[in-house]
């Protein structure tokens, strides 16, 4: 099936200075939700020593946001089609900018976690209502894919700088300064709104709220046991809330078809590229969101300071951002199938690259391997959320939008849960016949709970250093023969199922 964005482009009007000056807004909203997503980590020690918080709140400060997101992503972008995206938007930022001085000020762990909880609905009506208003602003296809490929890459400068920002910060001020960098961004975005177009459906009826629990309880009772599966292990609680999961799944798929207006029209699944599309990029976050902590942890194992760590990573994301910029090129010169390919095929290689070479610590490979794969992921992710949004007519544009966003969370989650868990399966194999003679039990022990932990337990015992070391090695080797695979699987998917876009 080709794209129901594709009609003459002589027919489409070309966007004015307005657009392209409306375009900074959302950029700005795009890379603010990036680097929140990867800031708040490097704050965790700081906020446990200020606050106490119990092993279980802070889970819920790191999850909540995130979880929450996710589970409400479909029911925003529909909301946004029915009363405006603009509209959403704006009441979406403000929601983010109140709740994030609240945070920043939080005095007890429970204020904190209300207060990322609002940021996680807050960020499920920015994405989708910033996604989707592209579809009003950029008629024309070539400036449509611009749009787009700047979007995107605001997305990873964000996920890039976020760690040093907040390193700066974090060496210079308190905590909650992680969480006031995002008012400035709140206030230039609330005044340059009036620049934006506000579109919805005229013909949307009143939003069913039986439909927004079922889909939102869903989508937070399974992430939720994914989650807690790769924190905690395959438990029988955990299993029986993924059934509990599937069967309100099945609540939810069967008001839909019964309903006059449903909340996801489901015979939009019947449009093949948005189907495949959104397979392909859930498969594309579970290949790269686990790689991308495990490596990250692994130039710390092998004797880099976190500020030197989060430097070394902004070079594979600027080939990622320079990727990501150059698919519209890309596009006019091949297929999106070819181009698709033809980044997965660099981005594999790159994973490659790294599972044969990642024991020699050679960080100049290291480097390599991740910018080839930043350099090819970059451009798929942009391709594909393109053919999302534009692959259905306007008035599903929200929806559509928040779908992928639905498809990058799930594919988050389940690449966490999979491929830390493998990660985590050939560390402990490995390290268990590695410890060396005359260490005591409880050091062991701890090694064996993570590498972070592993790291602090061994201070002072250089043997069992170079033990976690070796062991941990082993495991990102594995990880990374596996990504390799999952690259030629996902090429293999996309010329089968693809094929036929234009």
């Amino acid at each position: 099936m080709t794209n129901e964005y594709v009609k003459d482009a002589i027919d489409m009007p070309k966007a004015t200075w307005r657009e392209w000056v409306g375009l900074i807004p959302l950029t700005l909203a795009v890379f603010m939700l990036a680097t929140d997503m990867t800031i708040l980590f490097l704050a965790m020690p700081s906020i446990a020593a200020d606050l106490a918080p119990s092993a279980t709140q802070m889970l819920w400060i790191i999850h909540i946001g995130e979880l929450l997101a996710v589970g409400f992503f479909l029911t925003m972008g529909r909301l946004g089609d029915r009363i405006g995206r603009r509209r959403l938007l704006i009441i979406g930022v403000t929601i983010y900018g109140v709740s994030s001085i609240v945070a920043a000020f939080s005095t007890e762990s429970w204020m904190l976690i209300a207060s990322r909880a609002l940021l996680g609905l807050a960020s499920a009506t920015v994405m989708p209502s910033t996604m989707s208003l592209l579809r009003n602003m950029f008629f024309y296809p070539k400036q449509f894919s611009v749009a787009i490929a700047i979007i995107m890459s605001s997305f990873s400068a964000g996920m890039a700088l976020g760690p040093p920002i907040g390193g700066l910060l974090l060496d210079h001020y308190w905590w909650g300064a992680v969480f006031l960098v995002n008012v400035p961004a709140v206030v230039v975005l609330l005044a340059a709104a009036p620049l934006l177009p506000e579109y919805r459906n005229k013909q949307s009826q009143r939003m069913d709220l039986v439909s927004v629990l079922l889909s939102s309880l869903t989508l937070i009772i399974f992430i939720f046991a994914l989650q807690e599966m790769a924190s905690h292990g395959i438990k029988i609680i955990y299993v029986g809330l993924i059934a509990l999961s599937i069967a309100v799944g099945f609540l939810f798929i069967n008001r839909q078809l019964h309903s006059k207006d449903p909340l996801l029209d489901l015979y939009m699944f019947r449009n093949s590229v948005l189907t495949n599309s959104l397979i392909s990029r859930v498969f594309l976050s579970l290949l790269i969101t686990g790689e991308s902590m495990l490596f990250a942890q692994h130039l710390q194992v092998i004797g880099l300071s976190p500020t030197e760590a989060g430097l070394l990573l902004i070079i594979p994301a600027i080939f990622s951002i320079a990727g990501t910029l150059v698919s519209p090129v890309l596009t006019r010169w091949m297929s999106p199938t070819y181009a698709m390919v033809s980044n997965l095929l660099t981005a594999g290689g790159g994973a490659f690259l790294l599972m044969l070479t990642v024991q020699k610590a050679d960080i100049l490979l290291l480097m390599i391997g991740a910018s080839l794969m930043g350099i090819g992921v970059g451009p798929t992710i942009t391709i594909a959320s393109e053919q999302i949004i534009s692959s259905v007519p306007q008035e599903r544009a929200g929806t559509a939008s928040a779908l992928s966003d639905v498809s990058n969370g799930l594919g988050s989650v389940l690449s966490v849960a999979i491929i830390g868990s493998i990660g985590m399966l050939v560390y402990r194999w490995t390290l268990t016949d590695s410890i060396p003679a005359g260490v005591q039990p409880e050091i062991a022990n701890s090694a064996m709970e993570s590498v972070g932990t592993a790291l602090a337990v061994s201070d002072g015992l250089p043997d069992m250093l170079q033990a976690i070391r070796s062991s941990s090695t082993v495991a990102l080797q594995s990880v990374y023969g596996f990504v390799t695979i999952g690259f030629l699987a996902l090429i293999i998917f996309v010329v089968w199922k693809l094929r036929d876009v234009r």
